[in-house]
């Protein structure tokens, strides 16, 4: 069986079941860094990999070369910060192959997707020398052909999440997900709902599920506006079976500001997620089918008719979550994830996949 490390910051949560699938075909290490000491129970083995940081820059204190001597394919972020991994595909005498993993553009709370930037050309440099990139998505493709990357070096495992099995709740409530950072435009969520309040009272409850800096403030500006009795503050939940529990309830998750993960996660569990055009992501959006499996809006002013459809067009949002449950189902599922790394996997082995 082939040994296959995963190089990673953070082991998240939502990255195990992928993993462990993985492990079912491979010998699977994955090696962290940050974060706290991982003791979760997995498949697969775990290392914890020190390292220092210099400037933007983190470099691993011991050889990473010499550890990833001991595995046929290396997977990591193809993040340029992580200097000692971006240069494993320069390493001479190398016994191993190579994949850089991740988005494969620039995106974060500062600068749109795909945005370009001077760090491009450095990412590009790296990436060349690699056996193999993998997205989280399709879109970067054509990006990379234009700057004269082979097409059958070019991988897509679409990023995605588990979920659970739910029953057949009534859908009758509104959902954010995430954590409250202003960046992710909560305010604009409220805002709009205020407004849709003062002209129907009917409209669905709204639960807020998350902690962050925004959590107090938000907390303040529901009792002043008087919607203690609409607006319900869930806090940080983790459990997954708490979270599918409002999940299984919820006619739409909007996110004015963010769409993340927490699109797959609405998918999976059936509901239509809503989000603006311009919102941040990891290519997470392009998941999303506007006004077939959610809503993808131009302007915030527009969200205030959103909410207040909710009320009179319930139908429409209950037809709208089924077809993206029918898309995670289809084309989403950890399975379908971990079949795009497996691709790439074989295809540096000198395999057909």
């Amino acid at each position: 069986m082939k040994k296959i490390l995963i190089i990673q910051t953070i082991i998240s949560p939502y990255r195990i079941p992928v993993f462990n699938l993985l492990n079912n075909d491979y010998d699977v290490t994955v090696a962290y860094s940050l974060g706290k000491t991982f003791n979760s129970k997995t498949d697969f083995k775990v290392e914890r990999l020190p390292f220092h940081k210099i400037s933007r820059f983190y470099i691993h204190k011991k050889s990473l070369f010499e550890f990833c001597q001991n595995f046929d394919v290396v997977i990591g972020l193809g993040n340029i910060s992580w200097l000692s991994v971006m240069r494993l595909p320069s390493k001479r005498k190398r016994n191993f192959k190579v994949i850089f993993w991740g988005i494969g553009v620039r995106a974060s709370y500062k600068t749109n997707y795909g945005e370009k930037t001077i760090w491009d050309k450095v990412r590009f440099y790296f990436m060349r020398k690699s056996d193999a990139v993998l997205f989280y998505s399709s879109d970067p493709i054509k990006r990379y052909l234009d700057e004269g990357f082979e097409r059958e070096k070019l991988f897509v495992a679409n990023n995605t999440v588990e979920v659970l099995p739910i029953q057949n709740l009534e859908r009758k409530n509104l959902l954010f997900i995430g954590t409250l950072y202003q960046q992710k435009k909560i305010y604009v969520l409220l805002e709009n709902y205020l407004t849709a309040y003062k002209e129907n009272s009917k409209i669905p409850q709204l639960d807020i599920i998350g902690d962050g800096d925004e959590y107090d403030n938000i907390l303040g500006w529901v009792k002043e506006n008087g919607l203690a009795n609409k607006i319900f503050l869930r806090g940080k939940i983790f459990d997954e079976k708490k979270l599918s529990h409002y999940f299984s309830q919820a006619l739409a998750c909007i996110s004015p500001g963010q769409a993340g993960l927490s699109v797959l996660k609405s998918m999976g569990y059936g509901v239509p997620f809503i989000t603006s055009e311009s919102a941040i992501t990891g290519g997470e959006i392009f998941n999303i089918e506007n006004d077939a499996s959610g809503i993808l809006y131009e302007n915030h002013d527009q969200l205030k008719e959103i909410i207040l459809e909710t009320v009179h067009n319930k139908a429409k949002y209950i037809e709208m979550g089924n077809r993206a449950k029918e898309h995670y189902h289809q084309y989403r599922r950890p399975k379908h994830m971990v079949r795009g790394m497996s691709e790439a996997i074989e295809y540096v082995l000198g395999n057909s996949y």
